[in-house]
């Protein structure tokens, strides 16, 4: 599981000095210090002003795929035709195509955005509107689908959606900012529920928190890279801090979150 030298060197630590202040700049040193392990990448941001705290992420700009953490926008998307009505559905596991083989059960959105839920957000894929997406990419900044509205490509399985970390990281603030819009509400209350018992309870209590794993894009090639954002603390959400682990998935990468968190 080792990074080539030229990636490496390439996870820069940067903090925009001008914008952040002198807690915020040790927050960023204490992180670089205690987290050197170069296969794990962050990005800190301050929620509330969308700006970032400190980085150290090779190309953040770039899009990659970033695996279910496009979730909550396909789920936007179908509720904008729905009347943000979401249905109940039953996981069977395999059979449905969830990476929970024998299933996760009766699924309602909060639980599904919790459990990182593959059946349920394909059946919602399914019957998502292309004019419906259209809206919630413009809204929250993101790219649009590579593969059009193939329903795997839209809750982030392979490749066919690509959205830079720093796009996605203000995505999720932008969701934070939007929690009194239809749909929000549900979202948020399945990424609290992610950070109890769910995908993300890696990260502890007291966060919005949503997983994904994403086909790996590093040259030493691994069977996929975790990806987790954690928005905290929940009455006020102030930073915004989305990891990368190579080699991981999202579940094992909130647990470097949580670590993480707890020096922020």
């Amino acid at each position: 599981m080792m990074l080539t030298r030229r990636e490496i060197l390439g996870l820069v630590v940067t903090a925009p000095l001008g914008a952040a202040s002198l807690p915020e700049q040790s927050a960023g040193i204490a992180l670089d210090h205690a987290f050197p392990d170069p296969r794990v990448s962050y990005l800190l941001m301050d929620c509330t002003a969308s700006r970032e705290i400190c980085s150290r992420w090779m190309h953040p700009m770039d899009a990659v795929p970033v695996g279910s953490l496009v979730k909550p926008f396909t789920a936007l998307a179908y509720g904008g035709s729905h009347g943000f009505r979401f249905p109940i559905f039953h996981c069977a596991g395999a059979a449905g195509h969830c990476w929970l083989r024998e299933g996760h059960g009766r699924m309602e959105i909060s639980s599904a955005i919790a459990h990182s839920c593959n059946a349920y957000f394909l059946e919602l894929a399914r019957d998502v509107a292309p004019e419906a997406l259209e809206t919630v990419v413009q809204r929250f900044g993101l790219s649009a689908p590579d593969a059009g509205f193939d329903a795997p490509a839209l809750i982030g399985l392979g490749t066919g959606w690509r959205v830079s970390p720093f796009a996605i990281a203000r995505a999720y603030s932008e969701l934070i900012a939007r929690s009194f819009d239809p749909g929000v509400r549900e979202l948020l209350a399945g990424m609290a529920l992610s950070a109890q018992s769910g995908t993300g309870r890696g990260v502890g209590r007291g966060a919005y928190v949503k997983t994904g794993t994403a086909p790996c894009i590093h040259e030493s090639k691994e069977r996929g890279d975790g990806y987790v954002i954690a928005l905290f603390p929940t009455d006020a959400p102030r930073f915004n801090l989305l990891v990368r682990v190579h080699g991981v998935s999202g579940a094992r990468a909130a647990l470097v979150c949580g670590k993480m968190r707890r020096y922020v």
